[in-house]
């Protein structure tokens, strides 16, 4: 395992990161635990979580397996907020109110003392950024938090973000969490070049395409019962009968390497400019080993041009933003 600087932190994380949004649904607490076991062994130091996966149980089980035997001192754990926490008109949303009280109720379930990196999960239209950057900055200021960044923000927001950062004294985005996969590299046109110029990191999520780049799926039209496209309309959006046929394409190029077409996706993606880690979100241990070895996978020139052929550069065939409510298709 390899461990790359974390954009402006100086934190040095594992190109593989543990995403444990499956954490209490659908995956058991013990099931959880031999996950976290074999990442920590495995040299991954990057434990992604959010105070709403799975109605905060996610975290719940992060702390609990992280109290054994001394392993949060071996992790850097990273939470979120934005998304609603409960049912009132302020347990939602960046502002000042919602981030603070999101925050501490992350610490209770994490059973830490503090977040090694604190996520604003989705921007806020709604709320100056001058006030959530406030909150930010008293949460670092009171130690409950180390380092802040941003998930699946529009660039110009952002770098907004950092001027803002620079004029009040505020701590700075140190990394931005997109959406990033083979079936979706708009990132590449402005989010990249945005974070190599202000020296952000980049940790990507759903780096398999919600499970289409695994080869999960045959046909777009009928999902395999249990599967994440049928729990949400928001995730069938997201399979589409372009990015199944890529998958089909990418599938014969994985069986001539003699890799996995999952493996080989990881792979890819950790060859990306700008890219710090991956983050991998197994339901299984089973999951969890067979990615493992994409960390150790070279590839060349000539590999990197047949993904580009499959889906160029900058395009998409798939919505992976669709989240974010700002990315046009």
């Amino acid at each position: 395992m390899e461990y790359r600087r974390l954009g402006r932190s100086g934190l040095k994380v594992s190109e593989l990161a543990l995403g444990t949004m499956n954490f209490g649904n659908p995956t058991k607490e013990e099931d959880a635990f031999h996950i976290i076991d074999r990442a920590i062994e495995a040299g991954i130091n990057l434990m992604d979580c959010a105070g709403t996966y799975a109605q905060g149980k996610s975290e719940e089980i992060l702390g609990r397996a992280l109290k054994r035997d001394g392993k949060r001192e071996k992790v850097l754990v990273a939470s979120k907020v934005h998304f609603p926490t409960g049912p009132g008109p302020n347990d939602r949303g960046n502002g000042r109110h919602h981030v603070i009280k999101a925050c501490h109720a992350s610490l209770k379930r994490l059973q830490t003392d503090y977040i090694d990196i604190y996520f604003l999960h989705r921007t806020d239209w709604e709320v100056p950024q001058e006030e959530t950057l406030a909150a930010l900055d008293y949460l670092v200021n009171q130690g409950l938090v180390r380092h802040v960044a941003c998930s699946t923000h529009p660039a110009w927001r952002t770098v907004e973000a950092l001027h803002i950062a620079d004029r009040y004294g505020y701590p700075k985005f140190t990394c931005e969490e997109p959406p990033y996969n083979l079936l979706d590299r708009r990132i590449e046109n402005e989010i990249v070049p945005m974070c190599r110029e202000y020296d952000m990191g980049i940790l990507a999520w759903s780096p398999l395409a919600q499970g289409v780049l695994s080869g999960r799926y045959d046909d777009h039209a009928n999902l395999p019962p249990g599967s994440r496209g049928t729990l949400k309309p928001l995730y069938a959006e997201r399979i589409t009968r372009e990015g199944v046929e890529v998958a089909a394409k990418l599938s014969g190029l994985a069986a001539k390497k003699g890799i996995g077409t999952a493996c080989l996706s990881v792979a890819w993606l950790l060859h990306q400019s700008g890219i710090t880690s991956a983050i991998l979100g197994p339901r299984t241990l089973e999951q969890l080993v067979d990615l493992l070895p994409a960390a150790d996978i070279a590839l060349d020139e000539e590999d990197l041009n047949s993904f580009d052929q499959l889906v160029p550069p900058g395009g998409s065939v798939s919505n992976h933003f669709n989240s974010s409510g700002w990315m046009k298709s």
